[in-house]
């Protein structure tokens, strides 16, 4: 005898599928930090309904989207409400129809007052690195540095963002001899595993032949588990880039 399927999902009935498209279409262009204020004052049991009626929506049109944009406005909300919402779905299995049109509707009407009157200025790291970029490295480190004492993590995402391993590439050759003067053999070969045929090629048309050699054999022996490393290796090439151009070491572009 099979059992029922438990785990059957459907699309409310209420919902039409042009509503659901000109949702979709609203979200596509809408950052999920300006959704996200739609949220912000909404009981935690009303969000839970919404939240799951989401993910049961799968139509031949919208697919997984809206599923997509709920899962990405979820994961923006603080911890404790991602907490209580959470509590809230396991024990929200069935409402009346009625109920989650309502909830459903009034939540919809949030959104879209919501993105009518937010204005989203893009990542905040992303705004700040482009801020930076009109200062040169050593005014850069010195605020940077100033930031870091409230706001590491913020740090390091915007340092990431004004010069990055990829941009080696655009290093005179003179600045990637300095650095091979300096760069220890485990942290370059860690480095360049993987790394963009650019990049490699940069590295290696600077070398000598033996410097190459000791590379590409130190290259071959990296283990698996140091091959999961290699992003930490990448980062300490680009702060040692940032610290020697900060000493007029070198020159990069910023």
């Amino acid at each position: 005898m099979s059992l029922p399927n438990t785990n059957a999902q459907t699309t409310p009935t209420f919902l039409d599928e042009a509503a659901l498209q000109e949702l979709t279409d609203l979200l596509d262009e809408t950052h999920p930090q300006v959704a996200l204020a739609a949220f912000q004052n909404v009981d935690d049991t009303d969000a839970a309904v919404f939240f799951v009626i989401c993910t049961h929506l799968k139509t031949e049109s919208i697919g997984n989207v809206l599923a997509t944009h709920a899962g990405k406005i979820f994961a923006q909300l603080p911890f404790d409400k991602q907490v209580s919402i959470a509590e809230k779905v396991t024990k929200t299995e069935t409402v009346a129809s009625e109920n989650a049109r309502q909830i459903w509707n009034e939540q919809i009407e949030r959104i879209k007052t919501a993105i009518q009157e937010t204005t989203f200025l893009g990542e905040g790291t992303t705004n700040l690195a482009k801020l930076l970029s009109y200062l040169d490295v050593t005014e850069q480190n010195a605020l940077l540095e100033a930031l870091g004492e409230k706001q590491p993590e913020v740090v390091e995402s915007v340092s990431e963002q004004l010069f990055t391993f990829e941009d080696l590439g655009n290093l005179e050759n003179e600045a990637i001899r300095t650095i091979l003067q300096v760069l220890d053999k485990s942290t370059l070969a860690l480095a360049l595993h993987n790394a963009p045929t650019a990049i490699h090629d940069r590295f290696f048309e600077n070398m000598s032949a033996s410097q190459a050699e000791a590379i590409e054999v130190e290259t071959a022996q990296l283990t698996f588990e140091q091959t999961q490393i290699a992003d930490t290796a990448r980062h300490s090439v680009v702060n040692l880039v940032r610290n020697f151009a900060a000493k007029g070491l070198l020159k990069i572009s910023v």
